[in-house]
């Protein structure tokens, strides 16, 4: 998602809502925590209480790769040989990620023990986790179960003029698809998002479930060119969630959005199948359905520049100052 974009997307909530709009180390996987998921407050037809994990095969723990997760100390470089290793359990401590980890490979898995925190401390111009296809293919890889936590305050700095808008926890870059991002939390970042797909063909099938973002400058969870992807069950507070092309040409189409619950935080809340993007882009083919939207500063944007090529919206629930436009 470009600056451009962003800009048109902030004005429209400015419309809206002008003052807000701103050594050896072995873990087993009993460590791990339960991923048995209390069902969210939500529409009726949503009947998914809990999700599957992925296996980890012969996982790592970065600090047998010398990360100290002190909570102090920078563990990017230890963090990096460990996903160029294998899949990868994070402890029960904070570490630490103070540049960018860059995965090139797919299949490759990373899950947090309970209490675990992947920290950011300074605002930085580029991305914790980086999964980059380049010209090829990456499949399957995914994030479990983990905490991350940015630099911003709890009532989000936004400044698009300045580097750390590319503060992005989790991004992935060209062809990057079947990424599953589940049972996780995000907050506080300055990025524009807390996941981003990326590039003309931004990849196909993400599923992203049972996450809490939490107070955005922008999105929670963003599909850029990105076909058929899943957002589901997660809860969305003061953050948007939805589709955001750069350019009328970039793949999108079969995105759902469902089961979602969205409420204002520091931040306004929104949910969209699809907006800005040029001239001629179409989000048609994406829906949204069955998600609640609640409290003042929220809303359903459905308008993509009043020019017919709206996203489908079916029985979401906006009430409570919730504002469909």
């Amino acid at each position: 998602m470009l600056p451009s974009t962003k800009q048109s997307l902030l004005a429209s909530v400015k419309r809206t809502y002008p003052i807000l709009a701103v050594t050896t180390f072995c873990m087993t996987r009993s460590a791990l925590p339960d991923m048995h998921v209390t069902t969210l407050p939500k529409h009726p037809k949503c009947t998914v209480a809990s999700f599957d994990r992925p296996a980890l095969h012969s996982p790592r723990d970065p600090r047998f790769f010398g990360a100290k997760c002190d909570g102090m100390t920078d563990d990017t470089a230890a963090f990096q040989k460990a996903m160029d290793a294998g899949d990868v359990i994070v402890p029960a401590r904070t570490c630490v990620i103070g540049h960018t980890v860059t995965i090139k490979v797919g299949n490759r898995r990373m899950e947090c023990a309970k209490g675990a925190v992947l920290k950011r401390s300074v605002s930085g111009a580029h991305s914790m986790f980086l999964y980059d296809a380049a010209d090829g293919l990456m499949l399957n890889n995914s994030i479990v179960g983990c905490t991350f936590e940015g630099a911003n305050s709890p009532k989000p700095v936004v400044d698009w003029d300045a580097p750390g808008h590319w503060d992005i926890p989790v991004e992935t870059s060209n062809n990057v698809s079947n990424f599953y991002l589940a049972g996780n939390t995000f907050r506080q970042f300055f990025g524009q998002s807390m996941f981003q797909t990326g590039g003309a063909n931004g990849g196909n099938g993400d599923r992203v479930v049972f996450n809490t973002f939490e107070n955005c400058p922008l999105y929670g969870p963003v599909f850029v060119g990105h076909r058929n992807g899943y957002v589901g069950y997660n809860k969305i507070i003061g953050c948007t969630a939805g589709v955001e092309n750069d350019h009328a040409t970039d793949n999108t189409g079969g995105n759902v959005f469902e089961c979602n619950q969205v409420t204002s935080g520091e931040a306004p809340g929104w949910i969209t199948g699809g907006v800005h993007g040029g001239l001629g882009t179409n989000y048609s083919g994406n829906i949204v359905r069955y998600n609640v939207v609640r409290g003042e500063h929220t809303g359903i944007l459905i308008e993509h520049q009043g020019r017919g090529r709206n996203a489908k919206y079916l029985e979401n629930d906006c009430g409570g100052g919730c504002k469909m436009r």
